[in-house]
């Protein structure tokens, strides 16, 4: 008698965990459109977890439902914001999404604090800080950071990290997207993001993008990919990054603001002798102190720019914190 499709996935699960769709396909020899078919089923009859989005999708078996007392004291608007921003990456490697990210945080983190009002805090967190159009704007902490500052606004989509909660969803992707050289992960923040790059070009009438360049060689070069998917169509201002020691030195490993000023300062070039644009939107995935984006937007306009804007996809919360991992 043949063993029912539906109870050869769940037991795959409970062996591995959780698995993608095509970890299926392989292990079942059955088609893609078969597998589908079943986990969709699967879903709908709650026997299964569907978690991310493509091409980042898992599916595991349902966990401790420690979140339905929370669902009785949060309104659903409270657990949509959870789902749309909560991202948590387990010491195997699996990347947990919305609430059972937020479970999986409050489970592995051993919170001395029960898991609604934690979860309350975090919405709270989330919802404290004013958002220009869904852009964070940083643009003060700039000035009161440096005494020549060179940029004329700045804006992030998003923290690295908030206090107590830590990495946020966007800080999670680009700390793993970098750290693994996970290209669909790459895709998946350029998907995220692109909207808000978008809006500051229109907006500000941006003529031409800039890249920060990466510190240390990587195969797989984390800004590379999402330069090419995001694919913004205007003319690019080239910037290299030049070492005169032996050694490239990370700016992320130097923890005082002068050492992170001088290493962009005199590593960081423009290889355009001229610019004939007037506006630049000057682009980084993680700024900390802020010191590379500051001195790369001087660089920028001693070649005649007018007006530098800076966007990160993240950056620090408090006090331009020391960002060291990315």
């Amino acid at each position: 008698m043949k063993t029912n499709t539906s109870f050869k996935i769940i037991s795959i699960i409970k062996d591995n965990g959780q698995v993608r769709p095509h970890d299926l396909v392989k292990n079942l020899g059955i088609s893609q459109v078969a597998v589908h078919k079943q986990l969709k089923k699967l879903v709908s009859q709650g026997k299964l977890v569907k978690q991310g989005k493509p091409p980042l999708v898992f599916y595991s078996l349902p966990g401790e439902n420690v979140f339905q007392k929370a669902k009785l004291n949060l309104p659903d608007s409270a657990l949509d914001l959870i789902k749309d921003n909560y991202l948590y990456v387990t010491a195997t490697g699996q990347l947990k999404y919305g609430v059972d990210g937020f479970i999986s945080w409050f489970n592995n983190t051993r919170q001395n604090q029960d898991i609604v009002s934690l979860a309350q805090e975090y919405i709270q967190l989330k919802n404290k800080f004013s958002l220009d159009g869904d852009l964070l704007k940083a643009t003060n902490k700039f000035k009161n950071t440096f005494k020549d500052c060179f940029l004329k606004e700045v804006y992030y989509s998003d923290f690295y990290s908030l206090p107590k909660f830590g990495k946020t969803k966007l800080g999670t992707m680009v700390l793993h997207a970098k750290q693994s050289q996970y290209e669909p992960l790459i895709k998946e923040i350029v998907s995220r993001v692109k909207p808000d790059i978008e809006k500051i070009i229109s907006e500000k009438k941006i003529q031409a993008v800039a890249f920060i360049p990466h510190s240390i060689p990587r195969k797989i070069p984390f800004l590379k990919i999402f330069k090419e998917q995001l694919n913004l169509g205007l003319p690019k201002i080239d910037l290299v990054k030049a070492y005169s020691g032996e050694l490239p030195v990370a700016q992320k490993s130097l923890s005082k603001l002068d050492e992170r000023i001088q290493n962009a300062r005199e590593t960081i070039l423009v290889k355009n002798s001229k610019i004939d644009f007037k506006k630049v939107l000057l682009i980084d995935d993680a700024v900390g102190s802020g010191a590379t984006l500051n001195e790369s937007a001087q660089k920028i306009k001693n070649r005649g720019v007018e007006k530098v804007f800076g966007y990160a996809i993240v950056g620090s919360m408090k006090g331009f914190e020391v960002i060291s991992e990315v």
